[in-house]
């Protein structure tokens, strides 16, 4: 009976956390970055989530497994997404507009008016923004 219990309570939560969903926006002078956390998948889409928007996504599973990155927003309206940790995926690229590169370690940019830092823990993201010069404004959910 108890063993018949465990396993529907952890099929439950099993079910539950396989389906969760966050929406994070990054706005710099108009310039818009929507990202898409959804079952061990972040996708970055330039203005609009749309299938027709520049998109770039990263892929992860895993206890030891995540990405980190930066948003680095020009004056021309691009944006780069710079990152040595993940596995990082583009599509419908317009690299005029929305470019991903990756870097190495020594690479990395300092945290300036227009570079933000992007990591899947999202905790750990505002943690090692604050306090930065940023004027990345970012719309968090409210509960994640």
């Amino acid at each position: 009976m108890v063993r018949r219990v465990m396993v529907i309570i952890l099929s439950v939560i099993g079910f539950v956390s396989c389906d969760s969903k966050v929406e994070i926006v990054y706005n710099y002078k108009d310039i818009v970055i929507k990202r898409v956390d959804k079952n061990g998948k972040t996708i970055f889409y330039y203005d609009e989530i749309s299938k027709d928007s520049p998109r770039i996504w990263v892929e992860y599973s895993g206890i030891n497994d995540g990405f980190s990155c930066y948003l680095k927003f020009d004056e021309s309206g691009k944006v780069s997404i710079l990152s040595g940790d993940g596995y990082f995926q583009t599509i419908n690229d317009d690299t005029t507009k929305f470019e991903y590169r990756r870097i190495a370690a020594y690479q990395r940019p300092e945290l300036t008016e227009n570079v933000y830092f992007v990591q899947n823990a999202i905790r750990y993201e505002q943690e090692k923004n604050n306090g930065s010069v940023t004027k990345v404004n970012v719309a968090y959910p409210i509960k994640y």
